[in-house]
């Protein structure tokens, strides 16, 4: 059986993770995903706080039929023990990580590989198309009040 591991935050589960999951479980048997803890997101990667939490991501993750195991990622340090623990063949990433030290070391303990991302698609660019629909039509629909967020307040309203 060949074991594939990929990592990520999978925050607002898009086509773009789909189809890097998808494309993932086909190099193999059995797909490990690796969800970011809230924690390690926005402590160790710099991220903004998830939208969803971590149970619910992985729950999100599990329901997806190419994965077959969800487990958390709270250290970059991780990756070595995740790949013994779970006999890992061969660790996938998306091609924006292609060169990272960050997975590059990983060549010594299993095949590592660099998937295309999807092009025109990830989770900045969805949030930045909701903010922006959010502040252009505000209060759109009669019983929807307009959105209140920390984000909203730093833009220029329009009348």
């Amino acid at each position: 059986m060949r074991r594939i591991l990929t990592y990520g935050t999978f925050d607002l589960l898009h086509w773009g993770h789909i189809h890097l999951l998808k494309r993932a479980r086909a190099l193999g048997d059995y797909l490990i995903v690796a969800a970011s803890t809230d924690n390690f997101a926005v402590r160790a990667k710099h991220q903004r706080a998830p939208y969803h939490q971590f149970h619910t991501r992985c729950d999100m993750l599990e329901a997806v039929r190419y994965v077959d195991l969800v487990i958390g990622e709270s250290s970059w340090e991780q990756k070595v023990d995740d790949i013994r623990r779970y006999h890992v063949d061969t660790v996938v990433m998306g091609s924006n990580w292609k060169g990272s030290g960050r997975f590059e070391y990983l060549r010594d303990y299993c095949d590592l590989v660099y998937l295309p991302n999807t092009p025109g698609m990830s989770t900045n660019k969805i949030r930045r198309d909701l903010l922006a629909d959010a502040v252009t039509v505000p209060g759109a629909l009669p019983a929807e009040p307009a959105p209140l967020t920390t984000q909203l307040t730093a833009l220029p309203r329009t009348a």
